[in-house]
């Protein structure tokens, strides 16, 4: 089967939410992908407004949605995401000064291959990764606004609401291989901060620690039963702390 990457890991996390005729899918679900490039968000799910008195505003949004960030990637747009999301905001998460913030692009920026080398770096690079999610499921998600009319206020949606997803997988380098995956896949949940922004608000969270998606996506068609099998067999529950190589769970 000719399919694209993302296009199978959008495939793969459908089969995961739906499950097949003989046995069920994980529910409603939202996939982050971080990667050095892009960093991707798939949602699985109608996204419909959670109270019956907000109204949807514009076309209804497809079902199993994919959106591909690619000014959010950890390593070719590094700068960027200091950018987006503020230099301050990225130090202070990081634990560094702001001033340091140039110091800890630049090997990044000469070389894109670059790996974390010590426990500085590796503060860095999780406060990157919280922020490229942070900001790619705040893109993804829809929002909520009160709208003032002739007849009074309306709350309008734009967009998902994903405040009632089940299940948050994330996958990508900068996730599963992380000291504390589940602090940083957290990014995503709802923020009471942004309570016009409708993100997840408890989902069960699991790591693709072995990057299977994209195979249970091009499996799908062919044999969804062992497809799906594949992927609930190798998903595990979100981990905070890795003991000789092995994520403990949460």
């Amino acid at each position: 089967v000719l399919m694209p990457t993302p296009a199978a890991v959008l495939e793969g996390a459908r089969l995961l939410s739906q499950g097949t005729a003989t046995r069920p899918g994980l529910g409603d679900l939202l996939v982050v992908d971080v990667g050095g490039a892009t960093t991707d968000v798939h949602s699985i799910c109608k996204g419909d407004p959670a109270r019956a008195e907000t109204v949807l505003y514009g076309l209804p949004e497809p079902f199993a949605k994919r959106t591909v960030e690619g000014d959010l990637g950890m390593r070719h747009n590094a700068r960027t995401i200091v950018e987006t999301c503020g230099a301050d905001t990225l130090a202070r998460e990081a634990g560094i000064a702001e001033g340091e913030i140039e110091t800890m692009l630049a090997p990044i920026l000469a070389d894109v291959e670059r790996l974390p080398a010590n426990a500085r770096e590796q503060a860095f690079d999780r406060a990157l990764a919280r922020a490229a999610i942070r900001l790619a499921v705040r893109r993804h998600a829809g929002t909520v606004e009160t709208v003032y009319t002739a007849t009074g206020p309306v709350v309008m949606q734009r967009g998902k609401d994903l405040s009632r997803v089940q299940t948050l997988i994330g996958t990508g380098g900068p996730i599963v291989h992380a000291l504390d995956p589940a602090g940083i896949l957290a990014a995503a949940l709802a923020d009471p901060a942004e309570p016009a922004s409708l993100r997840p608000q408890a989902p069960r969270m699991l790591l693709d620690i072995e990057y299977l998606l994209y195979a249970v996506g091009l499996l799908a068609e062919a044999e969804p039963e062992a497809a799906l099998a594949l992927g609930l067999n190798h998903m595990r529950e979100c981990a905070t702390e890795r003991v000789d190589g092995h994520f403990s769970a949460a």
